[in-house]
């Protein structure tokens, strides 16, 4: 595992300024601070790079951009809009894999720092408490894509999950639909949480109960979905609405196979429109989000908080259009959303 000045700072109980302070001989330590520090330095086996000797002011224009899972087509369409407007300001792009695993995600963001990149965009589901600690220590401007952080840490760009769940669910039951599950992934991610606050409050306003067991949780891709279709059959689903384009195709698949009729015996929608839901037969009913337009924003977003953080850190005059820009904008960005109705739903 490679150790950080993150660890360091961590182990020693001090920041990472400290922690360069100590590396770069600066007197303006006190001598047990630096002593505890130099220990864990050589505890750790801790070897010093470029950041933690004070060399990251330089500018890379690079951005490192963290994926959950790089076969993942919503990331891939995401990193599309990042990776445009990217080019138009001249900023190249690193891509790393983290597998959605919270130690591989703390190396990456290690190697983000060693590689001095100028901001970094996380496209990952949820960011672990470790994991946001670090990035706030590094100080370096991150953008959430297509995901949520807690009480507004970092700026992200999304559409309204929970208002479009209410939608949605809100919109089967005035048609007289009662029987509606929720299938997601994992109940800890706060956008899981939006997802199903969305789907309480619409059966609460309709005065239909809700019923724990229609929410399905753990399926996020279609290998994971293949035997999904018992789950539902189970609770006599009426309406499947999931989180994935793969899981609506799984369930799909299987209540075909079946010999069940889509939308007759089920209807299905997903909440998350990639380029699959128009290559199934039938194609698959979902709430339209622009998905490109996310990496875009995200990417015009970290744009704007790099300039106006390097600007200051200069004592340079800062650009007061993108000031003001970016003071208006939410730290938590929603684009508009439609729902389409295709071939899975009446």
């Amino acid at each position: 595992m490679t150790i950080t000045i993150y660890d360091v700072a961590k182990e020693a109980k001090v920041s990472m300024a400290t922690v360069s302070r100590v590396v770069n001989n600066n007197p303006n330590v006190k001598e047990d601070t630096r002593l505890r520090v130099q220990e864990v330095i050589k505890k750790l086996r801790y070897t010093p790079n470029a950041v933690a000797r004070g060399l990251a002011s330089k500018k890379t224009t690079t951005i490192g951009i963290v994926l959950p899972d790089i076969a993942d087509l919503s990331s891939a369409e995401i990193v599309s809009g990042i990776e445009s407007v990217a080019n138009m300001y001249k900023y190249n792009i690193i891509l790393a894999n983290s597998c959605d695993d919270q130690e591989i995600e703390k190396n990456i963001f290690a190697s983000f720092v060693s590689k001095q990149v100028d901001g970094i965009i996380y496209l990952g589901h949820s960011l672990s408490d470790s994991s946001k600690n670090y990035l706030q220590d590094i100080q370096i401007p991150v953008v959430l894509a297509g995901n949520l952080g807690t009480d507004s840490e970092f700026y992200s760009v999304n559409i309204d999950y929970e208002k479009a769940t209410y939608d949605i669910t809100k919109e089967f039951l005035s048609k007289g639909t009662k029987n509606i599950s929720l299938i997601i992934d994992k109940y800890e991610s706060q956008k899981t949480q939006r997802l199903i606050k969305g789907y309480k409050d619409a059966l609460a306003s309709a005065k239909v109960e809700f019923k724990p067991q229609n929410i399905i949780d753990g399926y996020r891709t279609y290998k994971e979905s293949n035997k999904l279709y018992k789950a539902v059959s189970n609770i006599e689903a009426e309406v499947v609405i999931t989180m994935f384009d793969e899981v609506a195709l799984a369930t799909m698949q299987q209540a075909l196979d079946l010999g069940m009729s889509i939308p007759g015996d089920l209807q299905i929608l997903s909440l998350e429109n990639t380029k699959l839901i128009n290559m199934t037969r039938p194609k698959i009913s979902s709430v339209f989000q622009p998905i490109f337009d996310i990496g875009a924003v995200s990417m015009r977003v970290l744009t704007k908080i790099i300039d106006i953080e390097k600007a200051k850190r200069k004592g340079e005059e800062i650009d007061e259009e993108e000031l003001a820009e970016l003071k208006a904008q939410e730290k938590e960005m929603n684009l508009p959303y439609r729902i389409v109705h295709r071939q899975t739903t009446k």
